[in-house]
């Protein structure tokens, strides 16, 4: 038998926990354990998921993203049928990617001012 019922039992009346009860108390730690579980990782986990699928689904042409692999560059095409998106990382260079390889979508504010930096960069 458990330390911790004996003493239960003990400070209850000196009466040893019955079978029934310690299934009982058992099942609801066992419960408890389940919801702080759903509540710390599960929950959370896909609450997550379901933002990276709106952020995908709502790519359009022009939007600057980063790549799981990391790269960089703006969107010129995305096909919905297929799920592939195309991405123009440099000039004469274009990739096609699975929507599920956009890691991030970067705002625009940011994207304006790294393109100014990148251009006041080029002219010194």
């Amino acid at each position: 038998m458990n330390p911790f019922f004996a003493i239960l039992g003990q400070a209850s009346g000196g009466a040893a926990p019955s079978p029934q009860d310690s299934l009982i108390s058992m099942l609801l730690m066992f419960g408890s354990i389940g919801l702080i579980f759903y509540f710390l990782i599960l929950r959370p986990q896909k609450r997550e998921q379901q933002r990276a699928e709106q952020m995908r689904n709502a790519l359009k042409k022009g939007d600057r993203v980063v790549t799981i692999g990391g790269i960089h560059g703006v969107v010129t095409a995305v096909d919905q049928t297929n799920n592939i998106v195309t991405v123009q990382v440099d000039k004469n260079t274009k990739i096609d990617f699975s929507k599920q390889a956009i890691a991030t979508v970067i705002p625009k504010e940011e994207a304006r001012a790294a393109s100014e930096e990148k251009k006041s960069n080029e002219q010194q």
